[in-house]
């Protein structure tokens, strides 16, 4: 990669030093280096620091500020000389190892501390809710159970078939349950790190110089969506890692009029990591089939590519006796309100990269080159999809993450050619306009209290069942996981007869609004039921809360079968979540001798 030279130094450096003015600003007007300084003496110490060192703040961020004062001034003061030597040394080896180190850096304390817990004198990790239930699937492959929710019971509750695979691989070695979080979350860091060089040569290929490199590769490392994603441990990161190289060996391969089937079959591929990325591939061999003029080899790459999906989908039908996954009918089917909540999701997304949204689209619009013309079109036909699926109630825009690297390689490529002054504050106004790691980092290294309450809930369930307890919850992931019981997903993502149903409330939350507690409490008939709610609560408090979004919460309460047989009956031990056994169950006269696990909440 070869810098502008001098003048290309130059911006670096002024934007390196407007960026750190921003950073500086912020940490002084939100309080975050209070809360980082709380949060680290805390994890390190087991309390909080003394009084005087909050003294230690203000100047913290000011050191801060005059650290970005000073590239900023030596940007616009320093004679062109002094550029020569940064110019020669700014090539794209160090830029991908800076950027590479920084993600590394900034991303694994999160996952060290943010989703760990000491319990019991242990210390368990766990991931994302919704990527706990594929370690559920995982875990009963690895054992000889084969891919099912629970032993006998064949319902596609994942969406992730190839890291549903590399999970139950990890399950394969000695790793002990509290553990094997962790080393999908690492692994995830790894496929982080490999997106990078994609990202670099994305915006090289297009046309970006310094600037739109280091703009976008600072985009992709200090945004909190990704950095959320990767410490997570779902398979957005795989697929954003996919679909990039995918992306660029489709454009590479465009412009020598050469396509290769190896990168077609990078496209198939994708539709194993998450079932609705098959739209994805779609997108690319369309994307192929424009910009390509020899099309007969890209028309017949891209058809055996789709034999990928189609295998899967025979399996699918085999082994599930299901033509698509139990969650897509779950989100999708019978729900008449789910372009409106999905226009909501894009709206969502708009308002939090606004800048970068517009740069992108204006960029390719503003510019004849055909090929940025294409991928603007193809974030825009994608986001329709997104718009017409439903959206998503996870945060962080989970189904966006794929394309939201090359959005802003789009935004930072599509305006090289205005004026430097312009570009440098359309560079600066974009990276603002982000959601920024920088201005809620320390609320990532601070555990989830529901998390690790759901940890803790399992493990008491665990330890204070029979192993024949059957169990039902509305979150279906760590719970379960750590329980080790007969799990029963009262919002039915891995119940068939839920996810076929009309929506059960006037929610927006696709998975959320389809329950039917008759069915999953009478028929079913749990031992325990795990409830969102922690007693004593009011009758009014309920009512309220069996409307809306979360209706689920308070309609369980006033659930008849619910009242009779599992009310009268809760677990005698505080949780964030209160614990009900059924009265005609074994585990209603063991609840008066639960045992409690001893809590620690330091770091490691």
């Amino acid at each position: 990669m070869k810098l502008e030279s001098v003048r290309g130094a130059r911006r670096i450096a002024i934007a390196a030093g407007l960026l750190l003015i921003v950073v500086g600003l912020a940490l002084v007007l939100s309080g975050l280096l209070d809360k980082l300084l709380l949060s680290a003496v805390s994890l390190m110490k087991g309390r909080p620091p003394a009084p005087h060192w909050l003294n230690l703040v203000r100047l913290i961020a000011l050191l801060i500020l005059v650290c970005g004062g000073l590239p900023l001034t030596f940007g616009f003061l320093a004679p062109a000389s002094w550029f020569s030597a940064a110019a020669r040394v700014l090539k794209e080896r160090y830029v991908l190892v800076g950027a590479i180190a920084v993600l590394v850096l900034l991303w694994l304390p999160p996952v060290l501390t943010g989703h760990g817990v000491t319990l019991g004198g242990h210390r368990y990790w766990w991931l994302d809710d919704d990527a706990m239930i594929s370690m559920q699937y995982a875990r009963n492959l690895a054992t000889g159970s084969g891919l099912v929710w629970n032993p006998g019971q064949r319902v596609e509750g994942y969406t992730n078939f190839l890291w549903t695979l590399f999970m139950a691989l990890v399950h394969v070695f000695p790793i002990p349950a509290a553990k094997t979080s962790l080393v999908v979350m690492l692994a995830n860091l790894v496929l982080a790190a490999a997106t990078v060089p994609a990202i670099v040569r994305l915006v090289r290929l297009l046309g970006g110089g310094g600037l739109a490199t280091v703009a976008s590769l600072a985009g992709y490392v200090l945004c909190q969506d990704t950095m959320y994603w990767a410490t997570s441990g779902g398979e957005s990161i795989l697929l954003t890692l996919l679909f990039l190289w995918a992306t660029y060996r489709i454009l590479r391969e465009a412009q020598s009029n050469r396509p290769r089937p190896a990168t077609y079959l990078l496209v198939g591929i994708m539709s194993l990591v998450r079932a609705d990325a098959v739209f994805l591939c779609c997108l690319l061999g369309a994307l192929a089939l424009i910009l390509t003029r020899n099309r007969r080899p890209v028309m017949l790459y891209f058809g055996l590519s789709l034999l990928v999906p189609a295998v899967h989908e025979l399996f699918r039908l085999h082994y599930y006796h299901a033509i698509l996954p139990n969650t897509a009918y779950l989100k999708t089917a019978h729900w008449p309100g789910r372009t409106h909540a999905g226009l909501l999701y894009v709206r969502q997304f708009i308002t939090h990269y606004p800048f970068v949204t517009v740069l992108a689209i204006a960029g390719a619009l503003g510019r004849s080159q055909r090929m940025l013309r294409a991928l603007a079109a193809v974030f825009l036909v994608y986001t329709a999809y997104l718009a017409y699926l439903g959206g998503d109630i996870l945060p962080h825009f989970r189904f966006f993450l794929p394309i939201l690297p090359l959005v802003m390689v789009l935004a930072f490529a599509g305006i090289q050619r205005l004026h430097p002054a312009v570009r440098l504050t359309l560079v600066v106004l974009g990276l603002v306009g982000t959601p920024l790691i920088a201005f809620n980092y320390s609320d990532f290294l601070t555990y989830d209290k529901d998390d690790a309450g759901n940890v803790r809930i399992g493990l008491l369930i665990k330890q204070n069942t029979r192993a024949a307890a059957r169990v039902a919850d509305f979150w279906a992931g760590t719970t379960f996981y750590y329980s080790e019981r007969y799990a029963i997903d009262l919002l039915g993502k891995s119940d068939s007869h839920i996810a076929h149903l009309p929506v059960s409330s006037s929610g927006q939350k696709p998975g959320h609004n389809k329950f039917d507690f008759d069915y999953s409490l009478g028929v079913l008939r749990p031992d325990l039921v795990v409830a969102n709610f922690m007693l004593p609560v009011t009758e009014d408090s309920m009512r309220k809360a069996s409307v809306g979004n979360w209706a689920y919460h308070g309609q369980l309460y006033f659930n008849p079968v619910f009242r009779e047989h599992y009310l009268p009956n809760p677990v005698p031990l505080e949780t964030r979540r209160t614990i009900f056994a059924a009265d005609w169950s074994p585990e209603r006269d063991r609840i008066g001798d639960w045992k409690d696990l001893s809590v620690e909440t330091r770091g490691p």
